[in-house]
């Protein structure tokens, strides 16, 4: 089985930690890699037609961002960027698609 998640977080290194689970906005499951690259390519052009700016982590994920959106950080006393990663899973497991 196939899953795409849709990560928000103040932190583009999300694989760092093990709670990622708890910043996932969005979830789509698929039995076949067809049906799945297919929902994964419209999410894909919706972000990136909504963010003007992209970052590539690990796996080859994208996190997409606006540098307008920005949160405050009460234990940081900083402001920290919003990013918005697309991540594949396949069998529980991320993935990389190109």
């Amino acid at each position: 089985m196939y899953e795409i998640v849709i990560i928000t977080a103040d932190y583009e290194g999300w694989w760092l930690f093990d709670e990622w689970r708890e910043d996932v906005t969005l979830s789509h499951t698929f039995d076949n890699y067809e049906t799945m690259k297919l929902k994964y390519d419209q999410i894909y052009k919706s972000l990136e037609d909504k963010y003007p700016s992209i970052k590539r982590g690990k796996y080859n994920i994208p996190a997409f961002f606006s540098c307008c959106e920005i949160e405050y950080c009460d234990d940081c006393d900083d402001d920290m960027q919003i990013y918005h990663s697309l991540v594949v899973l396949k069998d529980k497991k991320v993935i990389e698609i190109n």
